[in-house]
């Protein structure tokens, strides 16, 4: 599928700070799927310049592409294998996204900074009892990343169970680099879990 929007975009300055910028918004998408196991989505919006902007300005509106992270915004998803697959990828934004059994990563989203815009991905993976999920909030810059490992006890103790995921042991951890938008100090931060479902 191709497909082109327009729209008209007004900026307006926040606390009366700054001054209004006028926008004509392109935004050219692609859309190719083959089946559950494989989607790709590429577009990006283009912001064209009508009016103001200041000295310096150009006529596509700097933020959007200053960094290497906002070239992530041309992915709006690939996606590789699917939910029923041993194993399966995602890139794109990251809009809501939680870890596994969300104690470290909770409802987090990539693209909340307007001035931000990278692709973020998570892999996922099952062997047996093990089920794995890796993240990273920006592939193209180091931020957020993490990820965790659950081992379904069931099923090592009497056999592939017929609800799995009822009694687990999981460890995550994740780490910051401190990078967003500012000056922070690395962390990480690790978590043991144990989950029995009654």
């Amino acid at each position: 599928m191709l497909r082109l929007d327009a729209t008209a975009l007004a900026l307006l300055p926040r606390a009366g700070v700054g001054t209004d910028e006028g926008f004509l918004q392109v935004e050219p998408t692609l859309v190719l799927e083959r089946g559950e196991d494989f989607g790709l989505n590429l577009g990006a919006p283009v912001r064209l310049r009508l009016w103001r902007g200041g000295e310096g300005t150009g006529l596509v509106r700097r933020e959007d592409w200053d960094s290497l992270s906002d070239w992530g915004q041309v992915v709006r998803g690939l996606k590789l294998g699917s939910d029923n697959a041993p194993v399966g990828d995602w890139f794109g934004a990251l809009e809501s996204y939680s870890l596994l059994s969300a104690h470290l990563v909770r409802r987090y989203s990539n693209r909340s900074n307007p001035d931000y815009h990278p692709a973020g991905g998570f892999l996922s993976g099952t062997l047996g009892p093990l089920y794995t999920q890796a993240f990273a909030s920006d592939v193209l810059g180091a931020r957020l990343m993490g990820a965790e490992i659950a081992l379904d006890v069931q099923h090592v103790l009497f056999g592939q169970p017929r609800e799995p995921g009822r009694y687990t042991l999981a460890l995550s951890a994740v780490h910051d680099w401190g990078r967003a938008g500012g000056d922070a100090p690395p962390v990480t931060l690790a978590h043991l879990d144990g989950t029995a479902v009654v």
